[in-house]
């Protein structure tokens, strides 16, 4: 027991020392001043679509004759298989041949949704669809999903089954709950999520015109349900933030000490009020305690 233990450690002690390094490298790099020329920014080698197919570096997804809007993806390596969440859409695909007895579920917004979301003034092809946004592993068996449901987020769980060779792909229509919070109401709002021990962190805006942005915690295990988020104060928490990314991120060798990360970009708030300049900072949220501490 105790050998089994000092491995763990052990190992997770290598995880702490090599997260820490690509940390300090990642920062390093986020403050570095941008010098050069505009030829920087050409890329050394450029390859157009048609070059992939031409050189057999490139399979198309052929189930998606419907022109579908492809918004997120879900590697699942253990079954060998591949998720996509795109307008009214998840697909299912095979690693081996993407293109071979695929599955999908079909989950368009209520009709009601659709015409609320037309009144508005929002785009009938667009933006008054169910665009997912958010494929998460919530346990062995099931996978949390959410979409912008014609601006009215939604969230629900699909089942994949217990073994890797059941062929179960059903979403649990009697479970859906309200993606306020956990989901953009834009399909073209930048917004990042991740899922660690059964709990949901966002960045997302939770208003209807994407101008109010912030930090969440919802979900949790069945009976431990906690929703938490950052206070509701003008330009002290979130100045318009754009949300690229985050991921857990262990912190000390106690696994309580892990922290969550969130990479994105905001207005400055140093300086004169006429001062536009976008910032890039990371935001830290801690798994176990109330905290947030923004870089």
């Amino acid at each position: 027991m105790n050998a089994n233990k000092d491995e763990r450690l052990k190992a997770r002690s290598q995880d702490f020392h090599l997260f820490h390094a690509l940390m300090m490298l990642s920062m390093t790099m986020l403050f570095l001043p941008v010098i050069g020329t505009s030829k920087q920014n050409i890329p050394r080698l450029q390859l157009t679509y048609k070059d992939l197919l031409l050189s057999n570096s490139c399979i198309p997804f052929l189930g998606s004759s419907e022109g579908l809007d492809f918004q997120t993806l879900l590697l699942d390596e253990e079954r060998g298989r591949l998720l996509l969440g795109a307008k009214d859409h998840i697909f299912l695909l095979s690693l081996v041949d993407i293109n071979k007895n695929f599955k999908k579920i079909y989950w368009p917004a209520a009709k009601e949704r659709v015409e609320l979301c037309k009144l508005a003034g929002k785009d009938a092809n667009t933006e008054c669809a169910n665009f997912i946004r958010v494929l998460q592993p919530y346990n062995k068996t099931h996978i949390y999903v959410c979409g912008t449901g014609a601006f009215h987020p939604i969230c629900g769980y699909i089942d994949l089954g217990v073994y890797k060779e059941d062929i179960i792909f059903k979403l649990d229509t009697h479970n859906l709950e309200s993606g306020r919070l956990k989901c953009p109401f834009d399909p073209l709002q930048p917004f990042a999520s991740v899922l660690a021990d059964e709990n949901l962190y966002s960045g997302t805006a939770y208003d209807f015109l994407g101008k109010e942005t912030a930090f969440t915690r919802s979900l949790g295990p069945p009976n431990n349900h906690h929703y938490i988020r950052t206070d509701i104060s003008e330009y002290y928490w979130l100045n318009g933030a754009k949300f690229i990314g985050t991921f857990p991120i262990p912190d000390t060798y106690n696994p309580d000490d892990d922290k969550i990360y969130f990479f994105f970009r905001e207005s400055s708030q140093e300086g004169s009020t006429s001062d536009k300049t976008i910032i890039s900072r990371v935001g830290r949220v801690c798994k176990e305690y109330l905290c947030f501490e923004d870089q």
